[in-house]
């Protein structure tokens, strides 16, 4: 049975997750394509990849970029950012 490639999409990308996760599935072969969406630029150039800077407070703004077959979020912050544990 043949399988089809499957499209990426990724929610940032730029953290120590994200950017380990977009490695990860531009080197499986199981997906065709692999689309982030970050804060700042990702700063990684690869055949599979697209990459979208976006202001994740209007989604509508980007929305329709956001085509694909799974959807992976790696949005966070570190603690420092953060401030604190609870922030």
């Amino acid at each position: 049975m043949e399988h089809q490639l499957k499209k990426a999409l990724v929610i940032g990308a730029t953290g120590a997750v994200g950017r380990d996760l977009v490695d990860i599935l531009l080197k499986d072969e199981r997906y065709s394509s692999v689309t982030a969406f970050t804060r700042r630029d990702i700063g990684i150039q690869h055949e599979k990849l697209t990459s979208y800077v976006v202001d994740f407070a209007h989604p509508e703004q980007w929305r329709e970029f956001m085509h694909g077959d799974v959807l992976f979020s790696a949005l966070g912050t570190s603690r420092k950012q953060a401030g604190s544990k609870e922030g």
